[in-house]
């Protein structure tokens, strides 16, 4: 596939400037009408098939309820297996990874607590050791350049160049080309 290289005009002028900023904004007030737009159908296309999803939903949910309650009334039709093959489809159980929960009344700290007080459970506890990259961006008034270099670190901090319009002010022209 053959690409059209496009050269881009070179500006002389802020007079060309101008008309060339005129441009840009015309098509971000454009791109931001057809993002609107979009956005809208799709608003109005997921309202018109919400309501019957829901309904599908609700009655998905009844009639798995009534399937797990005749399952578990029945476990002698499962036999050994987490499964039974039916006509239009299959029945069972499926078994999730292993997680750890705490038990009733414990939280995840008093469980820390517990484990460091265990020299055979230390393995049980994480310890995530990172660079505090936040505090050094906020105390690099501390350290020189030189300093921070010295640990293999700088802080940089880039600028974008931006085109913002002003919607109040710009009207919708017509492209043209700055030449």
């Amino acid at each position: 596939m053959n690409r059209i290289k496009r050269t881009a005009p070179v500006i002389r002028s802020r007079a060309e400037m101008e008309i060339l900023v005129g441009d840009i904004c015309t098509l971000k007030i454009e791109e931001q009408k057809i993002k609107t737009g979009m956005d809208e159908e799709i608003k109005a296309i997921r309202d018109q098939y919400d309501p019957d999803l829901a309904g599908i939903a609700d009655e998905l949910n009844l009639k798995m309820m009534v399937a797990q309650a005749w399952s578990e009334a029945n476990l002698g039709e499962f036999g050994k297996l987490k499964s039974v093959d039916m006509t239009h489809g299959i029945v069972g159980w499926r078994t999730g990874q292993p997680q750890p929960k705490t038990i009733s009344g414990w939280t995840w700290d008093r469980v820390l607590e517990k484990l460091e007080g265990l020299p055979l459970m230390a393995a049980y506890i994480r310890t995530k050791r990172e660079v505090n990259k936040q505090a050094l961006v906020a105390d690099r008034e501390k350290f020189g350049e030189a300093d921070l270099r010295a640990v293999g670190v700088r802080i940089i901090q880039d600028e974008a160049f931006f085109v913002e319009p002003k919607i109040q002010t710009v009207e919708p022209r017509v492209t043209t080309e700055a030449a």
